[in-house]
């Protein structure tokens, strides 16, 4: 899946997982909202709703940030599936005490909308453990394909090479003129003329081969370092080398981008080396011809490489796609597909297969990250999501603002039950849980806006933050409290005018924006050394529980 289409995904997941959270919340706090005492209210229903909304927050920081890239869809399918069988299973109970479609006390809608919330949030974690088992199996399956891939190299390579070594050695010894044996991949030049002579060029020939595996096994057994590449300048020099290895095919560089610079390992060079290969060697073109076409955009840089042969078959193709290795060798594909695909994942490489030169043959294309973006930004922050330390100082910033926001709002206004209200519980407490929650939700809408690239420059600058945060407070202000809160009060039947555009509304919104643009940006300029002192700290306790551990062992 390309980088730009998981981030839809991801994004897509998220939603999904804050709109269960926050419909069964707002289902499960109006059914419930008869509490007949403050002891009842505390403990039966505001647990529900902390569970719902923080539920409703999980989905939300699963659309913004580095981890959902990675894990929100697998999340959002178990959420799913945890609410849509904890409902039939409240369904199949109900029903199997009779009092399936009867007319049901709010108490006992309550209930079953608290049991579907516990089922939504059981498939949530869940989710998020087959997630992560998943990903340490592909990191598994990648280390298995690449040691099957050296076994078979050596395999075919280097037993073969040796056969005919032993083929011919007999010759070279006993001076006869006929071979003492042959090569499994056709190499019989020992003829009743050439004795000697050819039997020893076959030995030789066979020697390069064993050498030219046991370098490949190098390559693909050591671990690449990872920086930028120029590729433009680094395909002009693989294509020049490919023209002196294959002087009888015809290549073309085409070069449409001013800056080729890309985010890459060192073995690059390696795997376009096996892509100009392959597109010549298993060409069976009249006059092989090789395109070269770079291209970039804002995040990426691509490279194709088209060729005029007879296409991929099906199972090169998923080799290529999926990085999964046939379960028998195939002779006549050879190895080049299959390193071309770890060297590409290596790299974090997007792999794409389409058409070739003139529709005919196969086009491969790889998508590598950017460093930078034109205008400097590191695409690192852009593609990734929200980091896991960013997520924290806007969760944090958010709490701070949400608080200077609420006091006014509580002293002078007193319309933090009324903020209650929209979740069926007009009370102090319920009004703080969801006035916190709505901060803590927008103020991670305000921090994935400031990682868009054309504003994520700013996201350290304290003045700059501050007044985009107070510009993103007041468009809150007039969407949000303006239209959806008094169409919601509507809706469950209370009083409102609408637009609610109060000039106190906006006075306390373009507060809570600009302490949460100025905090989030302070917060920012110190994670790093926050962040380090941390990791320092836990290196320590760890450390020094190692050294306890060793002296109780010496001392047993």
């Amino acid at each position: 899946m390309s980088q730009r289409r998981s981030r839809w995904w991801a994004g897509g997941s998220g939603v999904v997982v804050a709109g269960i959270g926050f419909l069964l919340t707002r289902s499960t706090t109006a059914a419930s909202a008869t509490a007949e005492s403050s002891a009842s209210f505390l403990f039966g229903e505001v647990p529900f709703l902390v569970v719902g909304l923080g539920l409703s927050l999980f989905g939300v920081s699963l659309a913004v940030s580095e981890w959902g890239r990675e894990h929100g869809v697998t999340v959002a399918r178990w959420c799913l599936f945890g609410t849509a069988a904890t409902g039939i299973a409240v369904a199949a109970s109900l029903f199997g005490a009779g009092i399936f479609g009867a007319p049901s006390g709010a108490q006992t809608v309550a209930l079953g909308l608290d049991i579907l919330l516990t089922g939504a949030v059981g498939g949530t974690v869940t989710g998020i453990q087959v997630s992560r088992r998943r990903a340490k199996g592909r990191a598994v399956a990648e280390r298995n394909t690449r040691l099957t891939l050296l076994n078979r190299i050596l395999r075919h390579e280097v037993l073969n090479s040796l056969n005919v070594v032993r083929g011919y050695a007999g010759i070279v010894g006993t001076d006869d003129r006929e071979p003492a044996g042959g090569s499994a991949d056709g190499d019989r030049e020992a003829t009743a003329d050439g004795g000697v002579a050819d039997a020893a060029d076959a030995i030789e020939r066979s020697a390069d081969r064993i050498n030219e595996a046991i370098e490949e096994v190098n390559r693909l057994t050591r671990s690449g370092t990872t920086g930028t590449v120029d590729l433009g300048s680094l395909l002009e020099s693989c294509v020049a080398d490919a023209e002196t290895r294959y002087p009888h095919a015809e290549f073309e560089l085409q070069n449409n981008t001013d800056d080729s610079v890309a985010v890459a390992t060192d073995r690059i060079e390696y795997l376009f080396e096996h892509l100009l290969g392959n597109a010549i060697e298993h060409n069976e073109a009249a006059k092989p011809r090789v395109r070269v076409e770079l291209d970039s955009d804002w995040e990426t840089v691509s490279v194709t490489v088209a060729d005029n042969g007879n296409g991929l078959p099906e199972r090169q193709r998923q080799v290529l796609l999926d990085g999964e290795l046939p379960e028998y060798d195939d002779p006549g594909a050879g190895f080049g597909l299959t390193i071309v695909r770890l060297l590409a994942t290596e790299s974090n490489a997007d792999v794409a297969v389409d058409r070739g030169i003139d529709g005919s043959g196969v086009g491969i294309k790889l998508t590598f990250r950017r460093e930078r973006t034109p205008d400097g930004t590191a695409v690192a922050a852009l593609g990734g999501g929200v980091s896991a330390g960013s997520l924290g100082v806007a969760a944090a910033a958010a709490t701070v603002a949400g608080f200077v926001m609420g006091v006014p709002l509580s002293l002078v206004q007193g319309s933090i039950p009324v903020i209650g209200a929209l979740y069926g519980m007009p009370s102090p407490v319920a009004g703080w849980t969801v006035h916190m929650f709505h901060s803590v939700v927008f103020g991670l809408g305000f921090v994935a806006l400031l990682s868009t690239p054309r504003l994520i420059r700013y996201r350290s600058e304290s003045a700059v933050a501050a007044v985009l945060g107070g510009l993103y407070g007041t468009a809150v202000w007039f969407v949000a409290a303006g239209f959806v809160m008094p169409v919601w009060l509507r809706v469950i039947g209370l009083p409102a005018t609408i637009p609610n555009l109060e000039l106190a509304g906006l006075f306390g919104h373009l507060l809570w924006g600009v302490t949460l643009g100025a905090v989030f940006a302070v917060g920012r300029r110190r994670l790093p050394r926050y962040g380090s002192g941390i990791k320092k700290y836990i290196r320590a306790t760890l450390h020094k529980a190692n050294n306890v551990g060793h002296r109780s062992d010496k001392g047993a």
